[in-house]
């Protein structure tokens, strides 16, 4: 089970419950990618706990970049964590590094993303993603470029419950039902208060919109009613299932 609230991996680098989740899942004593890094806590922290040799930071923009230049240099981590402009997965070699992590983006960006180089994609043996929405999205389109989901946790932090998945190379043509790419086949199998508790709040969250199609003057996308419908029962389906395991498990 991750530990709530902080995580200090050294002294002086403390991390959150969304990046210690992530942390705690990146492939030990291998080197790391981290897509996105903006201010380049995560890499840092990951090095001065000696968890991977060294990581390569990546980012889009040049203003993140020397965000993460500050958090690297004041760290004394400068040797160990390289700074590097590019979109996506283009600036690493392909096989430079075992984990990438991308976190913090929708999961159409993540998708493009792995679709754009699918050699690198499969020349790395872990991605881990943390989609800021769009996780059914994402689980179902793993499949498509090449990778398989092979472990899932849910973290709250500050009140907000963030969804990480774990891919590897290998899982083209598994296909998840709709359940599973809703809920995540390894957190419904888990079960566990937390997942209770993120799928009763997308269960009103689901009724509050369904109640506002009804009220609503004029034709409704019959589509979106049905989607609407489907939604609903699916996550009624999951909540029976976590009724039926009985004592919830770690999250």
């Amino acid at each position: 089970m991750l530990p709530p609230g902080m995580m200090t991996m050294t002294p002086g680098m403390p991390l959150g419950p969304r990046l210690a989740a992530i942390a705690e899942l990146v492939l030990p004593w291998r080197p790391l990618a981290d897509i996105g890094t903006d201010h380049g806590r995560l890499p840092t922290a990951l090095v001065l706990a000696g968890r991977v040799p060294w990581a390569v930071a990546c980012d889009r923009s040049p203003a993140p970049l020397a965000r993460a230049r500050v958090t690297v240099q004041r760290a004394g981590a400068a040797d160990r964590v390289q700074l590097r402009l590019g979109e996506g997965l283009a600036p690493l070699m392909p096989g430079e590094v075992a984990t990438a992590v991308i976190a913090g983006m929708g999961a159409p960006t993540m998708l493009a993303i792995l679709a754009a180089d699918r050699e690198r994609t499969r020349s790395l043996a872990r991605l881990i993603l943390q989609p800021n929405f769009g996780h059914e999205q994402l689980r179902r389109g793993l499949s498509d470029v090449g990778l398989g989901l092979v472990e899932e946790c849910l973290v709250v932090e500050r009140g907000r419950f963030h969804v990480i998945l774990v891919a590897e190379p290998g899982g083209a043509g598994v296909q998840l039902d709709d359940l599973q790419c809703l809920v995540g086949p390894h957190l419904l199998r888990r079960g566990g208060a937390t997942l209770q508790q993120q799928l009763e709040q997308e269960l009103r969250r689901c009724e509050r919109e369904a109640a506002g199609l009804a009220r609503a003057i004029g034709a409704v996308d019959p589509l979106r009613r049905a989607g609407q419908e489907r939604r609903r029962g699916l996550l009624l389906r999951a909540l029976e299932k976590l009724r039926r395991q009985g004592h919830p498990g770690p999250t």
